[in-house]
């Protein structure tokens, strides 16, 4: 007689989240920033800190909320010895109070292998949330 297979248990969370859909890795790392932006009924404008960057965008916290869609300039200091990054396409995805995460819409070559060079630098066991894989299959 055929033993029937255990069902699994459900948590309540799909097996890959919302989350996991990220193409690259995600280095917590805390530096100074500044944005600003403009919409029609309420610009922006502020200082505040990274909470994690990867090569496609970062969260960060600000001192004002924003609005989710907002196009900002970032001027973001990385503790690498060079001059602070400066990108003018970050287009805010997410947001909750004065947290929200961008992504980067538009990176200058320099940019991006100065983001990259950054990140495999201070990637560690530590620094990458959540431990999920390192790759993806698609």
């Amino acid at each position: 007689m055929k033993k029937p297979l255990p069902t699994p248990v459900k948590t309540g969370r799909p097996a890959y989240s919302s989350l996991d859909k990220r193409f690259s890795e995600r280095v917590a790392i805390t530096c100074p920033m500044h944005y600003t932006g403009e919409v029609p009924t309420q610009p922006h404008k502020g200082e505040g800190v990274t909470k994690d960057i990867s090569l496609s965008g970062c969260k960060l916290i600000g001192e004002h909320p924003i609005t989710r869609g907002t196009l900002l300039s970032l001027t973001i200091a990385l503790p690498d010895g060079e001059s602070p990054l400066k990108l003018t396409s970050a287009h805010v995805v997410w947001v909750s109070g004065c947290q929200f995460s961008v992504r980067f819409m538009q990176l200058s070559q320099s940019d991006r292998k100065r983001i990259q060079a950054f990140l495999w630098k201070n990637i560690t066991h530590n620094t990458v949330q959540n431990q999920r894989a390192r790759f993806r299959l698609v």
